[in-house]
């Protein structure tokens, strides 16, 4: 495509600056998921699973620390544990709505959230700031999902809290 520089064509979005040098493109943050390996996965998935649906202390622990920092912290953590609940019914066949990517997907959000040591250390200043990312990415990926199942919940799980 021939442009002229200076152009607002030949630099918005195409990566070039106002002086026609390559600048970075203009794209969301990478996706980190890859850094969750198959035995965090499958540590979190049993846990999960064979743990009635509570979250491992170390997790649990995490995300309460979350809680007590700022308003982005606190929606990490109300997120993830609304992807918990939700994974933990699909998984026990009474939420049946998700596919099993979605689920999967939602594990391994989970399982990045809990690592210490992803893609920018917890530890660090800004240190849930990728972990922010990839929740806030699946919020809104499952935007509709959500939707559903807090719906769901509401009309399956929340009257059968009342009568216990």
């Amino acid at each position: 495509m021939n442009t002229h520089e200076g152009s607002s064509a030949s630099h918005a979005g195409l990566g070039l600056s106002p002086s026609g040098a390559a600048a970075p493109p203009l794209l969301a943050p990478p996706h980190f998921l890859h850094l969750v390996s198959r035995l965090e996965l499958e540590d979190l998935r049993r846990t999960l699973t064979f743990n009635h649906g509570e979250l491992p202390p170390d997790f649990e622990a995490k995300l309460a620390r979350l809680a007590a920092q700022g308003l982005g912290s606190q929606i990490l953590e109300h997120h993830c544990r609304w992807f918990a609940a939700l994974w933990i019914a699909a998984r026990q066949g009474e939420f049946r709505e998700p596919s099993p990517a979605q689920t999967e997907k939602l594990l391994r959000v989970l399982a990045y959230v809990r690592k210490d040591d992803d893609a920018v250390p917890d530890s660090l200043p800004g240190g849930f700031k990728d972990d922010q990312y990839e929740v806030q990415t699946a919020a809104a990926e499952f935007q509709a999902l959500l939707r559903a199942f807090k719906h769901w919940r509401l009309r399956h799980q929340v009257p059968a809290m009342w009568k216990s």
